[in-house]
């Protein structure tokens, strides 16, 4: 996604604690005020509309699907289900006419499918939806093993617990498929790996446009399974290591922006061209920050904090790190939680989740809805970070036995 105005990267990379705030702001909001005034206040039933064309990739220009099958879906806090479905024109247009049902806060999408792989719109509330949002491109899947690049890498270091023998480490990838076409698992069973530190082998899926289930390790390795269609796309995930050993971590790929997150001002990272930046503060909360650019591949990243942690007992609150960084493929928000250790919690159902992921996002475009005049850089968060939820939202109904 190319932004209007955006500066060279080493500067939009300074600005990560303006987007760190704002995300913090705008992701976990509650469901409070407007959206409950809006909800009584909207009728039910009213009638609406989305038409929208599947197209997908063409050497000379976008080719239209005809023939999909294309499913409208609805979710909100009582139910959630197809509505309707229908197969695109020669045109590969569709349109569906339909009236709202239900709690008032429900979100409608529409879906389709090619090669085995799910393709969801962005969930919608308006009364009329035309073409945009509603334009979906799909894409030919190969299980040959095309490149996927790593346009950005985070690492994210905690402080221990006091009295605790471990801390937590966060990674974040930000992965590019430049091809034409999906990559999905072969032979192989996976779409992308990367290493893990040596004696690490349990590992807790984190946010991001990745679905859980679609992470586990192997051999030392966290691998992906789950679809890789062209574009931008980002996982993460969380392990412990011992508070008393230094980290190194291998930098396997070439990337271009590496950056290392340490809660300790007195600790150190270096190897693979990191040098120390302006420190950023999250949740109240100080992170000694280390960038490189460029770094190639077959570096090791070396960090070593003092045996003595600093502070005090504490409780792992969220934090929410959000990560702005322009490359050339264009402009990059890598978005991640870290949470204190603990007991695996079970995962929710597919109906719950996916329904607090539809309020999610109409939590969202509520606040977003109440800056009067939004900057370049917060409605590039404000689609970025709608558009992690919503393909969140779509691995979820993808999955079997799921509420579609």
């Amino acid at each position: 996604m190319q932004v209007a105005g955006t500066s060279p990267r080493r500067d939009r990379a300074g600005r990560v604690v303006r987007s760190l705030l704002l995300l913090a702001g705008v992701v976990v909001a509650p469901l409070t005020g407007s959206l409950a005034a809006q909800a009584s206040a909207q009728a039910d039933g009213d009638a609406r509309s989305i038409a929208g064309r599947i197209t997908r990739p063409d050497a000379a220009a976008d080719r239209p699907v005809a023939g999909a099958w294309v499913t409208l879906h609805r979710v909100g806090p009582n139910a959630a289900g197809p509505v309707d479905s229908m197969r695109t024109g020669p045109d590969g247009r569709y349109a569906f006419r339909y009236r709202a049902t239900g709690d008032t806060l429900a979100v409608y999408f529409v879906s389709t499918n090619r090669g085995g792989v799910n393709y969801f719109t962005p969930p919608v509330r308006e009364r009329v939806v035309r073409d945009g949002v509603a334009e979906l491109m799909v894409y030919d899947t190969s299980s040959a093993l095309l490149p996927i690049a790593v346009r950005g890498r985070h690492v994210i270091v905690t402080a221990a617990d006091t009295g605790s023998a471990r801390r937590m480490i966060l990674e974040a990838y930000e992965l590019s498929n430049d091809g034409a076409v999906t990559r999905v698992a072969g032979t192989d069973g996976f779409t992308f790996e990367a290493p893990l530190p040596p004696g690490v082998d349990a590992v807790a899926p984190g946010q991001g446009d990745v679905s859980e289930d679609a992470i586990r390790v192997v051999g030392g390795r966290v691998r992906i399974d789950a679809p890789l269609s062209p574009g931008l796309r980002q996982f993460s995930f969380s392990y412990t290591v011992p508070v008393e050993a230094p980290l190194e971590i291998l930098v396997e790929t070439p990337v271009p922006v590496l950056e290392v997150l340490v809660e300790d001002a007195r600790a150190t990272a270096s190897g693979a061209g990191l040098a120390p930046t302006d420190p950023v503060e999250i949740e109240g909360r100080p992170f000694k920050r280390f960038l490189a650019q460029d770094v190639a591949a077959a570096q090791t990243l070396r960090v070593v904090v003092p045996s003595d942690p600093m502070g005090g007992d504490r409780r792992m609150t969220v934090i929410v790190i959000g990560v702005a960084i322009t490359l050339a493929a264009g402009l990059l928000f890598g978005i991640g939680r870290a949470w204190r250790q603990r007991a695996p919690r079970r995962p929710a159902s597919g109906a719950d989740a996916a329904t607090r992921l539809a309020l999610e996002v109409a939590a969202l475009d509520e606040r977003f809805a109440t800056i009067a005049a939004p900057t370049d850089e917060e409605r590039a968060v404000h689609a970025m970070t709608r558009s992690r939820l919503t393909e969140r939202l779509a691995a979820l109904l993808a999955k079997p036995g799921s509420v579609v």
